[in-house]
């Protein structure tokens, strides 16, 4: 049994772990380290801040530095240190033998930094393109070369994210990358940039653990976007008219970050900035063959340029070919398309999204060559067609019913799809073109009935769905006002502020969300899909783990 007076044990928790930030214009940007030490009562009694690696040397000499000048409390000495590190609790053991060091998990400092990260993402520093090593010259370049890339629309004409360049530029270090154009609904348009296809799947495997509700590791990358200039930081709107650095238009202010496994992100480097530039420059000349390249993408002959472009810091040779080598053909190509796009959809199953991809993709690509898109920039609006008409009707091209189109056209988009009212007589004008197409190649039976909904009022019908904030789903209402409040809604950051504003406060009358009815119809339930999707996953990995 315990004495009366004996004193109690005092425990101190110690660890070291990555700041949620960059140092940057020092070399090669790095996340410095923070060793903390801490009370049982959880108060921060000192710390010391060093470069990755330089702490555990350093740890010895922080301690003996708290324990005399602790920075609450009079100076003492723990009798016992808990650390996760067993390298920690080595050096330690080593430079204070007298002390009981234990090595056991530190939530309490998990904590710390994780609150540290919270605060990070609601009050973000400052953001800013310049630094001692990137000058305005660079800027102007790579700004430059962001407008030539957003003229050329890439999202319009590559037909999914998923669908792969491979990237090489030897001069900057830069081989067989992964580039993923984004943007083909509308929304988030950009490009993204991987080390390579290995980190490109682990990164389409990460996003489907977090909608799992996981929270996974994600390879870094380098992302460039196309933002509302309204939208920006302040600072950032002020260093860009400052310097009058060229911006295509209003929405496609361009802005590069390099982002972390820990989703942190950082403005780019010199080399970054350069590869980004590069790219911007010699990708418009890869997709002015768009024939090509469909065929490319749904199994045909690959695409390979190499390309001589001239950037801020003298000429640079890109590599860029479609697909990337290291992506295999999930799903062969029958010789009738369409007939196999019906069975897709008449076996009572889920529609199995990648099978469905690679025939649209192929079907998209005749389109494309025929008569009658020959006046067509793109096909976006035929892509939404037929992704809604899976999602919620479990149907193809070859199966949607004249009233199914309706319903997509007239409600799911404008509902759906961040899309200008502008935009309906070129979305209508496409569809037609593509019934026509259907009616003609494929004697489609239902093709006179869709193209009786394309007629008419058809356009003034569309481009009053799309002004019209009714209209719009709770989703899109939830993300349209959250710009209109000046949050960044593609990030995860704005996205979750902008939901902590909605939370914290009650809406105003002004803030009118659509009541759930019959129109607001579900989406099929992908369940099944996904399944399959995880399991072709698991046999790819094993392919080339057997390699």
């Amino acid at each position: 049994m315990a004495k009366k007076n004996e004193r109690k044990a005092i425990e101190w928790v110690g660890g070291v772990g990555s700041l949620p930030g960059y140092v940057t214009g020092e070399g090669e940007p790095y996340r410095p380290e923070a060793l903390f030490w801490m009370a049982a009562d959880g108060a921060v009694l000192g710390h010391t801040v060093g470069t990755p690696g330089e702490l555990l040397g350093l740890a010895c000499e922080s301690l003996r530095n708290t324990m005399a000048e602790p920075m609450l409390g009079p100076p003492h000495a723990p009798d016992r240190v808990r650390v996760a590190s067993p390298e920690l609790a080595e050096a330690l053991r080593a430079g204070h033998p007298k002390l009981d060091v234990v090595c056991a998990p530190t939530p309490e400092l998990d904590a710390v930094f994780e609150v540290m990260r919270e605060r990070l993402e609601r009050d973000p520093p400052g953001w800013s393109y310049l630094s001692p090593e990137v000058g305005p010259e660079a800027v102007a370049a790579f700004f430059h070369a962001a407008a030539v890339i957003y003229r050329a629309q890439p999202w319009k004409v590559v037909p999914s994210d998923m669908s792969v360049f491979s990237v090489s530029i030897e001069k900057l270090g830069v081989r067989e990358a992964a580039l993923s154009i984004t943007g083909q609904m509308g929304e988030n348009l950009g490009l993204v940039l991987f080390p390579g296809f290995d980190e490109f799947e682990a990164y389409v495997d990460a996003a489907d653990a977090i909608e799992l509700g996981k929270v996974p590791k994600v390879p870094a990358y380098l992302a460039l976007n196309f933002e509302d200039g309204r939208e920006l930081d302040q600072e950032l709107q002020k260093e860009i008219a400052e310097h009058r650095w060229e911006v295509e238009s209003a929405e496609a202010y361009p802005l590069l970050s390099a982002v972390n496994e820990d989703l942190i992100e950082r403005p780019p480097v010199t080399r970054e900035l350069t590869v980004a530039e590069a790219i911007a420059l010699a990708l418009p000349r890869v997709l002015e063959d768009k024939d090509a390249l469909f065929a490319a993408w749904s199994g045909g002959e690959p695409v390979e340029r190499t390309l001589v472009v001239e950037t801020h810091s003298g000429e640079v040779e890109v590599r860029l070919r479609a697909p990337h080598p290291l992506t295999r053909p999930e799903y062969e190509l029958p010789e009738d398309v369409f007939a196999e796009l019906a069975e897709l959809a008449e076996d009572g199953e889920v529609i199995e999204p990648e099978a469905r991809e690679m025939l649209e993709q192929e079907l998209m690509r005749r389109f494309a060559a025929s008569p009658e898109a020959n006046a067509l920039t793109d096909v976006g609006a035929c892509q939404f067609v037929m992704d809604f008409a899976a999602e919620y009707f479990n149907a193809t091209i070859p199966t949607l019913d004249s009233s199914q189109l309706q319903e997509i056209v007239f409600d799911i988009i404008p509902r759906k799809v961040s899309i200008d009212a502008s935009s309906a007589a070129s979305i209508i004008g496409e569809l037609r073109d593509f019934y026509r197409f259907l009616e003609r190649e494929f004697e489609l039976e239902q093709a006179d009935a869709c193209l009786r909904v394309l007629g008419g009022d058809a356009v003034k019908e569309l481009a009053a769905a799309l002004s019209d904030p009714s209209k719009f789903g709770m989703a899109k209402t939830l993300m349209m006002k959250g710009r209109e409040a000046g949050f960044d809604m593609s990030s995860k950051a704005g996205v979750e502020s902008w939901m902590r504003v909605l939370q914290s406060q009650p809406l105003p009358d002004s803030f009118r969300l659509p009541s759930p009815g019959p129109e607001q119809r579900r989406p099929v339930d992908q369940a099944a899909a996904r399944a399959k999707k995880n399991a072709r996953k698991a046999a790819r990995k094993a392919r080339k783990k057997n390699r």
